[in-house]
């Protein structure tokens, strides 16, 4: 029941009609005592949770969870691919698994999403957003404590302390936070205000998706050789940022060709610049044992940036057409010029972000040079010599001489050791017999 006292309390929530032709919503309420629109629009906050009925009465639909169903399919096909052609081996002796860590990380990880998207109905002020997001920061702080302590950690901090790997895991988790906030935005432009299908819609992202797979391509096999990591990261950034500032002149009479249509091929072009190099660049030189948790953070970052991007920058956006609609009289268009109003503002957020994530990438992340340096040093087979395991591994796994091997120069053992100095002459030392031999057979 609405109240004439009562403001509108975040914005309004716009779906199509649920049957015939797409027809956009007109306002048949006061704005600033209660928003209704024949369809499915509803002040957020007013859906009865126990009844699934909105303002109107209506049921609400939920054939949108029908979509999760899809995954499943893709799902099934990657199980089927590992047990077929995936062979594992247990290790020698199985690690502990690390129970605390896993407990304080992802309880920390969801209150901080959760506090984000809380905020979106409650506001900002809210006890229980503040509660959530400082229990948040303060559990992940706590799983950093208890990653240093026990002796198999969930995510070794020598992981995500390394300069150029935390450079490119803010770069992916930054470009998520702006990316995915605008597929949201971008999603209820053209089905609310412009009338598309969910399936044109679809189609009308296909573009993007394109440049992508163009950028990604050319990034990872062309460019990244010759410019380096931190050119290429910060210009995908920066790109990214362009894309979000030419939406922010979004209005209800753009186009799809002239207002997103550009958009949508530069954010793609963006996020194959961010993304391909950013693996790449993060398990550059990782430690075998390490290997999995830091090609692992890569995909956490990207899916918890979206998850923060999307709750924090629909509160932006919501708080915005909410606060155009109190303002403004109602009229024909006012519905749609105010959720228009509140998508630009996210737009300018998200290419703020973009642009911050460009001066963190080109602080952070090394250049040409410093990359082949790094790479050179640091090859993939190398473990480093906290881990207790032997010298020279790197060096068998590199294919060189031991002897020629920073690990093992860098090694007391092995520089003790004629068998660490004379590749060939290895089997005179038991100890550097036995690990070029493992590290060959590995």
């Amino acid at each position: 029941m609405s109240h004439p006292d009562r403001p509108v309390r975040a914005a309004v929530l716009v779906t199509p009609l649920a049957h015939g032709r797409q027809h956009r919503p007109q306002v048949t309420a006061r704005v600033g005592e209660q928003v209704v629109v024949p369809g499915r629009v509803a002040g957020v906050g007013d859906l009865d949770q126990h009844t699934g009925l909105d303002q109107l009465g209506q049921p609400v639909p939920e054939r949108w969870r029908w979509t999760l169903y899809v995954n499943l399919i893709f799902a099934a096909i990657a199980v089927a691919g590992a047990l077929i052609f995936i062979r594992g081996s247990r290790p020698a002796s199985r690690p502990r698994i690390d129970v605390a860590g896993a407990v304080l990380g992802g309880l920390g990880v969801f209150l901080i999403v959760f506090g984000f998207a809380h905020a979106e109905t409650a506001g900002w002020s809210a006890a229980l957003t503040v509660g959530s997001l400082a229990a948040g920061v303060l559990l992940i702080g706590a799983f950093g404590l208890a990653e240093r302590r026990v002796r198999f950690p969930l995510l070794p901090l020598r992981v995500i302390l390394d300069r150029t790997r935390g450079g490119a895991y803010l770069s992916v988790g930054v470009a998520a936070v702006a990316l995915f906030g605008a597929f949201l935005f971008l999603t209820y432009y053209l089905q609310t205000v412009k009338g598309y299908s969910p399936v044109t819609t679809g189609l009308a992202f296909l573009p993007m998706i394109g440049g992508l797979l163009v950028s990604a391509n050319a990034s990872s096999n062309v460019l990244l050789p010759r410019i380096g990591p931190r050119v290429l990261i910060a210009s995908g950034l920066l790109t990214g940022a362009a894309a979000m500032a030419y939406l922010t002149q979004l209005s209800v009479t753009s186009s799809y060709a002239t207002g997103v249509l550009p958009a949508l091929i530069l954010l793609g072009l963006a996020f194959g610049m961010i993304l391909a190099p950013a693996i790449n660049t993060a398990t550059t030189g990782v430690p075998p044992q390490d290997s999995g948790v830091a090609s692992a953070l890569v995909n956490t970052m990207q899916q918890v940036g979206g998850s923060i991007g999307a709750s924090a920058l629909s509160t932006v956006a919501l708080t915005a057409t909410a606060s155009y609609l109190t303002a403004h009289q109602a009229s024909p268009l006012a519905l749609e010029t105010a959720a228009v109003h509140g998508y630009t503002l996210a737009f300018t957020v998200s290419a703020a972000l973009f642009a911050l994530g460009a001066v963190l990438a080109f602080t952070l992340l090394p250049s040409r040079r410093q990359q082949a340096a790094r790479a050179a040093t640091t090859t993939p087979g190398t473990v480093s010599t906290g881990a207790g395991s032997a010298p020279g591994a790197g060096a068998a796994t590199g294919g060189s001489a031991p002897g020629t091997s920073p690990a093992a120069t860098a090694s007391p053992a092995a520089t003790a050791s004629p068998a660490a100095t004379d590749g060939p002459a290895a089997g005179a030392s038991p100890r550097g017999a036995a690990c070029p031999a493992s590290a060959s057979t590995r």
